[in-house]
């Protein structure tokens, strides 16, 4: 079967016109961090898994990329952060083969294609990693998200009902989506991607 090649970062790459800097996350990029993730819509970070917008969550982050649980891939303008993709392995031992994808795109950036290059880069950084699937998890209301990750392949593997909570209080449904990495891997090569 097609593999995957191995992820070349840092990379320049061109979309709409601006040309963008893909390359890992580090601790210096910590300060970048907390800039991108203060300047997004509060709808944005609802549910996050850490509350990106203060900077002991953010060096939490940064610990668990050098411990190796974590990836993440940062897309710069220039020196500001404006979308990333992150790959964070599960703890336990029985499914370190499972890792969860996370991306968030800057509105600004948004439905010009980073979001697509960031999950392709989030596979290859997780073929180097091991990891065998990935899961996506995202309230049902995000519907935009829901649609994107669809055609790249993931499905439905389930759906929580009220299990997460807004700020407010309101409850939403959680859904489970998943790809195996080997059949992105060959989808991505069955429509000519690298």
């Amino acid at each position: 079967m097609p593999q995957l090649s191995p992820v070349r970062l840092p990379q320049t790459v061109t979309l709409e016109d601006r040309e963008l800097l893909l390359r890992l996350m580090t601790a210096e990029d910590a300060q970048r961090m907390l800039a991108f993730a203060r300047a997004l819509p509060t709808s944005d970070l609802l549910f996050l898994r850490r509350d990106i917008t203060r900077p002991e969550e953010v060096a939490d982050w940064v610990k668990d990329i050098e411990a190796g649980n974590s990836s993440t891939i940062l897309a710069l303008d220039g020196d500001a952060i404006v979308g990333y993709s992150a790959v964070a392995r599960s703890e336990p031992r029985w499914t370190r083969h499972v890792a969860e994808l996370r991306v968030l795109v800057g509105e600004q950036y948004r439905r010009g294609g980073l979001g697509r290059l960031l999950v392709t880069s989030a596979f290859r950084v997780a073929v180097d990693m091991g990891v065998e699937k990935m899961i996506a998890q995202m309230t049902v209301d995000q519907e935009g998200a829901i649609s994107v990750f669809y055609r790249l392949g993931f499905e439905e593997e389930a759906r929580l009902r009220n299990h997460v909570k807004d700020r407010d209080g309101r409850a939403y449904d959680l859904i489970v989506l998943s790809q195996d990495v080997s059949e992105y891997q060959h989808m991505r090569q069955e429509h000519g991607g690298s």
